[in-house]
């Protein structure tokens, strides 16, 4: 391909021009390199001026157009993963951005809940995917990228945005997830639940009999866990609307009989489908997280330790006193990051106040 002369500027740069875009270089070689890469860029089908743009510039805009139809709350925690990522990468246009760039985004939330580290790659990859369509940049630089670990701990507490999308679910399995979550079942006592037996609307209580177990995968009525497990427990008004005019198990079958346990696992996993669909974006969530996010909940309204136990259906305390114990700890931690945030934050403000006052 033959090149044009360049033209020198007074500074000593040169430049290369291509359909009116001039390219500038310290050298000929830099100038026509750039201009070369232009090109190819032009060629592959990328929209070239635009993939300048930086990060923050085009992350922002993602996220009013693909995620405004999401809760105040949900748009909110999405948000502030945003903020945090670009915090990482910086003013960097899109096209600048590599694995390792986001290699190093991603560690930076090393030890956050896994829910937190699944929604944060997720939404990550997300932003890049549309990058991608857009014709931004030709590859998605998280491809290679690792999510990190996330905190120790099988069982965690839901956030407030899965709540919000459980609610606004419509999935069959529904009703025994609400159990789980707003009642602290257990699985198997979930779906031995039979409403017209367990459920009093007029007492507003619901109580566990009988939990179900799995032999060789098919279900059988039995005791529950404990014998603390048998027990009764508040019904909430959050409850008492998702099971109000329901009948009969609270997750049965196709057939309407007890879930065989290949049942429930595809009737878990069409549900987490769902929940995903309705977020827009990777919903992660154990059946046990639910009723440890009821432990937690009890917790946050300030429920003595021993009416928990009762309530969760603990042999002794020692279970509840550990979560008990951990969310102390949480809170203590995330109190102590609230301070020194505002500590820095009104220092910050101090010092911009001097230098102002000094100019």
């Amino acid at each position: 391909m033959p090149r044009a002369s360049l033209k020198q500027r007074l500074d000593g740069r040169y430049t290369a021009k291509y359909k009116g875009i001039q390219f500038m270089g310290q050298t000929q070689s830099e100038a026509y390199a750039k201009r070369d890469a232009y090109k190819k860029q032009v060629e592959a089908g990328i929209r070239a001026e635009a993939s300048g743009a930086p990060l923050p510039e085009y992350a922002g805009g993602w996220l009013r157009t693909y995620k405004s139809g999401v809760s105040d709350n949900t748009y909110n925690d999405y948000a502030r993963m945003i903020e945090s990522f670009v915090k990482v990468i910086g003013e960097k246009p899109l096209k600048s951005i590599v694995p390792s760039d986001v290699q190093q985004a991603y560690n930076a939330i090393a030890g956050k809940s896994r829910s937190y580290v699944s929604k944060y790659t997720q939404l990550v990859k997300g932003l890049f995917t549309a990058a991608v369509a857009d014709r931004l940049i030709l590859t998605n630089p998280c491809l290679l990228a690792k999510a990190p670990k996330s905190a120790a701990g099988t069982h965690r507490a839901l956030e407030e945005w899965e709540r919000d999308v459980i609610l606004k679910s419509n999935h069959r399995f529904k009703p025994a997830v609400m159990c789980m979550l707003y009642a602290g079942l257990r699985r198997g006592e979930a779906l031995a639940i039979n409403i017209d037996r367990d459920v009093d609307f007029d007492a507003m209580t619901i109580t566990v009999r009988e939990a179900v177990r799995f032999e060789y995968g098919h279900p059988v009525l039995a005791d529950p866990k404990t014998e603390a497990g048998a027990r009764t427990v508040p019904l909430l008004d959050i409850l008492a609307n998702e099971l109000s005019g329901l009948h009969g198990l609270v997750a049965p079958s196709s057939a309407g009989v007890l879930m065989t346990k290949t049942a429930f696992r595809r009737a878990w996993e069409s549900y987490r489908q769902q929940l995903s669909v309705l977020a827009g974006i990777e919903v992660s969530i154990q059946a046990h997280d639910l009723r440890h996010s009821y432990c937690t909940m009890l917790y946050d309204s300030g429920i003595d330790l021993k009416t928990a136990q009762k309530w969760m259906g603990h042999a002794d305390q020692t279970m509840t006193m550990r979560i008990y114990t951990h969310l102390t700890a949480e809170r203590e931690e995330a109190s102590a990051r609230q301070l020194r945030s505002k500590v820095n934050e009104k220092l910050r403000s101090m010092q911009n106040g001097m230098q102002k006052s000094e100019e």
